[in-house]
C-alpha cells in the first residue's frame, strides 16, 4: 500500500492508495494483500483512494460535466427541482443552497443537488430534465458506482474477518443517495468553507472531485490535514454505520471542504451507500463475541440522518455508543 501527500507534508494527510486491479483475480495471495490494505486503511485513516477501479474515465467526466451544466442553468429552469421536496429533508430529490456564516468569521457556500439513485427506475423520472442528457449520463455513472460500492463492501467485510457474503444481499438492495456539490470560486468572494465538518451517515461514501479542497481530521492529533486529490482515483470514506457494524474497529472520519484559491468552480459527486432506509444496523455478532462487548446500539440510516439534521452533536454516532 502506498500513500501520497502534497508539497507541504506538514499539512497534508497521507491517504492510503488501494489498487483494485487484482480484485477479480483468483490469486489468493494478491487478494489477501488488498484485503489487508483495506483493513489498515479503514482502521487507521477512515478514508482511502481506489485506483484501477474499472469505471471508465469518460463516464466520470461526463457525470461531472453534465452536473456543471445543470448548476449553470438559469434559475427558472431549475425551479421545479427547487420546489420539489424543498421543505422535506428526506425528499428523493432536493436542490438547496447553503450560504451563511459558519465557524466564526468564515463564510460558507455550496449548491447541492441530492438524488435518490437506487433502484434507478423508481427515481429517474424525478431527476432533472435539463440538460437533456442529464438522466442518461448520471444514470450510467450511478450504476457504475453502485457496482463498485458492492465490490468494496464485500472486501471490507472480508477485512473484518467476516464471510464475503455477510450482509451482501442487504447492501445490494440498499439505498444509494447521490449528492452533487458546486462550490463557487474563491476569487469572486471571501468564502472559505464549502462544507462544514461532518461524518457520513452510511456504510461507505465514494467521492469524485474536480479540484483540491478536501480536508480530513487526523485522529492522532485532532488537526485538519489536506487530503490530496489523486488523478484518476476515487475516494472511499468509512461511514457512521460501518463504525457500528464493525463494533468500533473502523471509525467514520471527520472531514470538510475548504474552497480552493482558484477562479474555477469546484465540483464533486458524493455517492452514499447503505442498507435500506429503515433497516437496523447492529454490530456484527462475531465481532461482539470476539471482543466480549457490544459498543453500539443498533440504528437505521433514517434515525442517523435525523440525528445529523438535529445538529446536536459534532459526531452523531456518539449518541449510539453504549
Amino acid at each position: 500500500m502506498s500513500s501520497i501527500s502534497d508539497h507541504n507534508p506538514i499539512h497534508a494527510m497521507k491517504v492510503p492508495i488501494i489498487d483494485l486491479s487484482h480484485r477479480s483475480r483468483q490469486d489468493f495471495y494478491e487478494r489477501s494483500l488488498v484485503i489487508k490494505e483495506i483493513h489498515e486503511a479503514c482502521q487507521n485513516s477512515g478514508v482511502f483512494h481506489v485506483i484501477n477501479h474499472g469505471i471508465p474515465k469518460s463516464v466520470i467526466e461526463e457525470a461531472l460535466e453534465v452536473n456543471q451544466k445543470f448548476f449553470d442553468l438559469p434559475g427558472i429552469m431549475k425551479e421545479e427541482i427547487l420546489e420539489l421536496g424543498s421543505r422535506d429533508p428526506f425528499s428523493p430529490v432536493k436542490l438547496a443552497r447553503f450560504q451563511h456564516s459558519a465557524l466564526g468569521s468564515d463564510l460558507l457556500q455550496r449548491d447541492v443537488l441530492r438524488l435518490q439513485a437506487y433502484p434507478f427506475e423508481d427515481f429517474v423520472d424525478l431527476w432533472p430534465k435539463h440538460p437533456a442528457d442529464y438522466r442518461e449520463k448520471m444514470g450510467r455513472y450511478t450504476a457504475e458506482i453502485k457496482k463498485l460500492a458492492i465490490q468494496v463492501f464485500v472486501a471490507i467485510m472480508e477485512s473484518l474477518n467476516l464471510d464475503a457474503t455477510y450482509l451482501k444481499e442487504n447492501f445490494e438492495k440498499g439505498m444509494q443517495l447521490v449528492a452533487t456539490n458546486s462550490y463557487p470560486s474563491k476569487s469572486i468572494s471571501d468564502i472559505k468553507i464549502g462544507t462544514p465538518p461532518h461524518t457520513d451517515f452510511g456504510i461507505i461514501t465514494i467521492l469524485v472531485q474536480t479540484a483540491p479542497g478536501l480536508q480530513v481530521m487526523d485522529s492522532l492529533d485532532g488537526t485538519w490535514k489536506d487530503a490530496p486529490k489523486l488523478e484518476g482515483s476515487l475516494q472511499v470514506f468509512v461511514g457512521d454505520l460501518l463504525e457500528v457494524l464493525s463494533n468500533g474497529m473502523y471509525k467514520s472520519v471527520m472531514h470538510q471542504v475548504i474552497v480552493p484559491s482558484t477562479n474555477k468552480t469546484r465540483m464533486s459527486i458524493a455517492s452514499f451507500h447503505s442498507f435500506e432506509f429503515d433497516e437496523i444496523v447492529e454490530p456484527a455478532k462475531k465481532l461482539v463475541d470476539e471482543e466480549g462487548v457490544k459498543r453500539y446500539r443498533g440504528c437505521s440510516s433514517k434515525e442517523l440522518l435525523k440525528l445529523i439534521f438535529s445538529r446536536a452533536l459534532d459526531r452523531p454516532i456518539d449518541a449510539l455508543k453504549i
